[in-house]
């Protein structure tokens, strides 16, 4: 599905002045929560395949910092219901939308609004028959960026824009084949869970749009210079809460894991398995550090032997 993943979309607007931002969110059952934020507007270029290192260089750098805008009154709807809230001093928001079981199962578009901008983003009910999900890592899972060579790292990250980034052959045609194992394949569970920081949402969204991966959400870690922050540097603790968190929220679902050896997603998996050995399927691992020694943990998957069978 080239263009909008309606699960993963964090719609910028493109007006002048500031822009809202929305983060997508989910629900099983009970209660549910939608997070986003307003900056001053960014480049509103789209990225092209042909562009240079040079503007690519610049559009990625200017991403990484932020306008922030504090105080700002935001609305939020949802059919025919309104919520309202105002950012912090990091420009983000958080706003209760109570009690969701009206809503039917599947995707929603739920949008915000300020003064002069607004935009949608997606709101996954999940059908209580999809029982079989899947939580991915991005980078070097289903995203080549190569993290053990930090010089090949950083021009995957700097020099190319998300059109132009690779994707690990296979893994989009797999997710599919994974989400159709459900009643509602269009709703699976699927969670694209990256350690980057929101500030990239959108790039990797672009990304997973442009490379035919199924609708899923894309949760980023939100970097602030308050205590509200995630863990910058902790992949280990972030994700492991994350993760967490899926399972407390999605309690019906059984998930496949998905992940690579270049640093700790094994160990992290081999964790959460541990901890919940009912609700986890199967855990695939990407091979690529290149340390002959590095350890191989028992029950966990070749991913390249699994494409290969596909």
């Amino acid at each position: 599905m080239a263009g909008l993943m309606l699960g993963c979309a964090p719609l910028s607007a493109v007006l002048a002045g500031d822009s809202i931002v929305l983060y997508p969110a989910y629900v099983s059952s009970g209660t549910g929560a939608l997070e986003g934020r307003v900056i001053a507007r960014e480049d509103a270029r789209a990225p092209g395949v042909d562009d240079s290192s040079w503007t690519n260089l610049r559009r990625n750098l200017g991403s990484l910092v932020n306008n922030e805008r504090e105080n700002v009154p935001v609305i939020v709807s949802l059919v025919d219901r309104r919520w309202d809230g105002t950012t912090d001093e990091e420009g983000y928001f958080r706003i209760e939308l109570g009690e969701l079981s009206w809503l039917e199962p599947g995707w929603h578009r739920i949008g915000g609004e300020i003064t002069g901008s607004s935009t949608e983003t997606g709101l996954l009910v999940l059908p209580q028959s999809n029982v079989l999900g899947l939580i991915s890592d991005l980078d070097d899972t289903i995203l080549v960026s190569e993290v053990n060579s930090t010089r090949r790292m950083l021009g995957n990250a700097l020099l190319r824009n998300p059109l132009q980034r690779q994707a690990v052959p296979g893994t989009a045609s797999l997710y599919r084949q994974l989400a159709a194992r459900n009643p509602d394949p269009a709703a699976a569970p699927i969670f694209y869970l990256s350690a980057s920081p929101r500030q990239l949402h959108f790039s990797i969204e672009t990304f997973l749009g442009h490379n035919d991966f199924p609708p899923g959400v894309l949760i980023t870690k939100r970097v602030t210079n308050d205590e509200t922050s995630e863990p910058l540097f902790d992949q280990v603790a972030y994700k492991k809460a994350r993760i967490g968190e899926i399972l407390a929220r999605a309690p019906h679902v059984r998930f496949t894991l998905f992940g690579d050896d270049g640093e700790r997603d094994p160990e992290i998996y081999e964790e959460v398995r541990r901890l919940h050995p009912e609700r986890v399927d199967a855990v695939w691992i990407r091979r690529v550090n290149p340390d002959p020694n590095r350890p191989r943990l028992v029950d966990q998957g070749d991913l390249a032997t699994l494409l290969s069978a596909d």
